[in-house]
């Protein structure tokens, strides 16, 4: 089978892009005797979004997020289609809605981890209204119908793409996305001497940061061996600049950065919109126990928050509740609890297993 693996983010192939999970996705379906052929959809250079942005101006619609729309769409629609036919595909796995072709002779699917009606739902909404939402959903819709298959990440995305959508159930089919690089722990912790990790290259406010920082003050009133540590930009550095009990990081060395995801107690991350959360993975595979909210991807990752520590409401005082109540639990049970979230991770969210439920759909 030749498959073409977009992407509107870069190139496919390149670690860089969508935090590498097409190229991690390439490389398990290239081991399965697929043969992938990458094609980067960024086809519209400065002048051609310029000229999109002032057609959407004239139309009284945002220049922001110019790709969403008919555009900047149509032309890589195009050359999505045009490249698969050059290539001579058997199909077409598009990582997002925004390049999907025409339905032609070539079948598409689409590999996705949100929708913007969900994201929309979200502290991190684009905040589209009107006409210019009525746009992007009337297109995302029209991508999704053409679609052979449409393969969220998760299952609460799934269900928007039937219930909001109108995609017929049997061609949603949920399949997830592989964990990163650091590798399982395998030692012993001791869970009440550990501590919290708190990690994000970007977003430092979306991601969670600001929240935890505004919850810190009681944590460590309550519990004033607390420590934790933030790694992953200048932002995070200066945030943390002055506060007891806070070490951050812009960067770490990779066996550093292992160390910590190996040696933390609890990952603290409180993401107010992301949909699925890679760093989720690579603290369950840690067998450190994830301190988060109750929603988008973490109750179906966390076995409906049995694994997890999950709050209802993004609000400092519950944060802190929920890390102390964390701390307090007795350690056989944050063994078993993270034990089993590490197992879940190997078993369900190794690059091989995402790899062949794809194809399972599109083979």
């Amino acid at each position: 089978m030749r498959l073409l693996l977009t992407s509107p983010m870069g190139d496919p192939l390149d670690s860089r892009t969508w935090s590498s999970a097409p190229s991690n996705l390439a490389r398990a379906l290239s081991a399965m005797s697929v043969d992938v052929v990458p094609f980067d959809s960024r086809v519209v250079g400065r002048a051609g979004k310029a000229l999109a942005a002032a057609r959407n101006l004239v139309r009284g619609l945002p220049v922001r997020d110019i790709s969403r729309f008919d555009a900047i769409r149509s032309l890589r629609s195009r050359a999505v289609a045009a490249a698969a036919e050059s290539a001579g595909a058997d199909h077409i796995l598009c990582t997002s809605s925004i390049d999907a072709p025409a339905p032609g002779a070539i079948p598409y699917s689409v590999w996705i981890d949100d929708t913007v009606h969900l994201l929309q739902q979200t502290p991190m909404s684009p905040g589209f209204a009107g006409r210019a939402e009525a746009m992007i959903d009337a297109l995302d819709a029209a991508a999704f119908a053409g679609a052979a298959h449409v393969l969220p990440f998760s299952h609460h995305v799934a269900d928007d793409v039937v219930d909001h959508y109108g995609v017929a159930r049997e061609r949603v089919f949920p399949v997830g996305c592989g964990s990163g690089p650091i590798p399982p722990f395998e030692g012993t912790k001791t869970y009440a001497d550990g501590d919290i990790l708190f990690v994000a290259k970007h977003q430092f406010s979306e991601k969670g940061g600001d929240l935890l920082l505004a919850a810190w003050p009681e944590i460590l009133a309550r519990r004033p061996q607390t420590r934790l540590t933030l790694i992953g930009s200048k932002n995070a550095v200066e945030r943390a600049h002055g506060i007891g009990g806070v070490m951050a990081h812009d960067f770490l060395p990779w066996d550093d950065l292992v160390a910590k995801f190996h040696g933390a107690s609890l990952l603290v991350q409180p993401m107010l919109g992301d949909p699925w959360g890679q760093v989720y993975l690579e603290a369950m595979k840690s067998r450190t126990i994830v301190v988060s909210l109750d929603h988008r991807a973490l109750p179906e990752l966390t076995d409906n928050g049995r694994n997890a520590f999950l709050i209802a409401q993004a609000e400092p005082s519950a944060l802190a509740d929920a890390v102390l109540a964390a701390y307090a639990t007795p350690q056989t049970k944050l063994e078993q609890m993270a034990g089993a979230a590490q197992r879940n991770v190997i078993d369900q969210h190794g690059w091989e297993s995402v790899a062949d439920r794809i194809l399972s759909r599109i083979g």
